[in-house]
This record gives structure tokens, sequence and C-alpha cells, in this order.
């Protein structure tokens, strides 16, 4: 489902970055000399990814962003074209992740050792506040979404900004970066009003939703790198929470009233993911 449709808060009233070994991300706005901790480690991890520190300098002083660290984050605005305050702001964070895309390449999913057996794939930790408690439901239900636009960051801005009251467990980038915005023991807001082979029920209470970037139209392919990734994705998941086959479905077969979603777009190759996850 195209997610700049509102998608239900809950309807009840009721920063470690967990990434593959080897993922190095941009920390949160807001960082600048004299603090410590994670965050600026995370920090510097990242500008020695990008050559801006060294890995001995960080040795140094891990997680204490002095003087060094400074100059480095300087150095990295003034190549950006940034405000040299040397303070870890928006705009700094912005052109960071960029940068660290590039740096990092498409993504590699990793394929299934063995038939039929998965392990849960690289995630990158992009926390969203939407999302509440299952309040003791089993998860049983796995349910696919395209974004609506091609715009990846954009998507996962959106997901995560609070006033949108709109989020998913998983998103998956046209490069085939998964993004994981809620916990599975989580409630993420994908689903909205649904019910489940006719029966009406708490979709989003029971469910997995993976949001797929793509503009839904149709026309726009799905890519490789995607299939790939979902592939492993769904197929750990299947088999982590014991997910019948058949309650492996799009939007548009949860969503009421019967019409109001379309997603995944038709042109979303079904039987490529269900041989893979088989």
């Amino acid at each position: 489902m195209a997610i700049n449709v509102n998608r239900a808060a809950p309807s009840t009233a009721t920063r470690t970055t967990a990434t593959a070994a080897s993922t190095v991300t941009a920390p949160p706005a807001g960082i600048r000399k004299g603090d410590e901790g994670p965050q600026v480690k995370q920090l510097q991890d990242a500008l020695v990814k990008l050559k801006y520190l060294t890995a001995a300098q960080v040795k140094t002083g891990p997680g204490v962003f002095g003087a060094q660290t400074e100059a480095a984050v300087k150095k990295f605005q003034a190549d950006q074209k940034l405000p040299t305050t040397g303070y870890y702001g928006d705009l700094t964070q912005a052109a960071l992740k960029k940068e660290l895309a590039k740096a990092s390449g498409p993504a590699k999913p990793t394929e299934p050792t063995k038939p039929g057996v998965f392990k849960k794939p690289a995630v990158i930790n992009a926390p969203s506040p939407n999302q509440d408690s299952r309040n003791g439901a089993d998860i049983d239900t796995i349910v696919l979404h395209h974004t609506g636009t091609n715009n990846g960051a954009g998507d996962l801005a959106h997901m995560r900004n609070a006033n949108s009251k709109v989020s998913a467990h998983y998103m998956l980038d046209t490069d085939g970066k998964i993004y994981q915005l809620v916990g599975d023991e989580k409630r993420a807001w994908h689903a909205g009003k649904g019910e489940l082979h006719g029966v009406p029920t708490d979709v989003n209470g029971r469910s997995i939703g993976i949001e797929i970037v793509n503009d839904g139209s149709g026309k726009t392919p799905f890519t490789d790198a995607q299939y790939k990734a979902l592939t492993q994705l769904v197929g750990y998941l299947k088999q982590e929470h014991k997910v019948p086959a058949e309650n492996i479905l799009g939007h548009k077969d949860v969503a009421v009233p019967k019409g109001r979603k379309s997603d995944p777009a038709a042109n979303f190759d079904w039987n490529r993911l269900r041989k893979g996850i088989a």
C-alpha cells in the first residue's frame, strides 16, 4: 500500500544500531564537540569508512567527540559544501547518509545455504515511533506492500515521522537494502482496517508488514535485488514465526472494503517469491 496514506494508528487506546557487522550507518543528528557515547562512536566509524578519520585515531578515544572528530566533521562539511561548524546536525547527517550509501554499493542479499533453510538477512536498523503492543497476539501473517513512490529515502523518512502514524516492520529499497523500522515483537501500523480470509480482524496485531519501494503503477519493475532480499526475508520470517503459506498476502488481499488497496502492484511476481520460499 502506498505509504502516503494514513494507515491506522492503534485501533485501541492503548540506540542501538543492530546492523550486520560490516554495515556502517549515520547516527541521529545532534552531536557536538564534548559529547561522548555510542552515537559518537557510530559517527566516528562512519568518518573512518569515508576516510576522514583513521582507525588508529578512533582507537585512541572511541566514543569521545574531541578535536580530531570535530576537524573530520568540518572537513566533511567543507567537501559537501555545508557550513563548516563542526556540529553534526540534520544537513550533515543527510549528507553522511548519502555518502555512506555510495561507499557501500548495492546490497548483496545472501541466498539460503540449503533449500528451505533461511537465516535472517542483514538489516539496517531505522527505528520508527509508529508502533505499539501486539497485546499477546501471535504472528501468523505476512503482508506485502508497495510504498507508492520510487524514493526510498523519502519513504523511510515518512514512516519514521511520528506525525505520519504509518510504519512497517521492514522496508526493501530498490538496491536490496533492508531497513527494519519496528521489531517483530511489536505492532506496526501498516494495514489499517482489514480481514483475513474474509474474517474481520486486527491485521496489524497478528502480522509482519513489509514495504517494497515501488510506485505501484504496475509499470515500474520490482528489481532483482528486491526479489532476492525479499525471498530471504520472507523465507526467514515464515520459518521463524511458522507462518502458513496461505497467510503470506498482499495488502489488497486483507484491506476492507475490497478494492481499497492494490498493493503489491499487478506486476509483482508472486510465483517467483512463492517458489523461492517453498
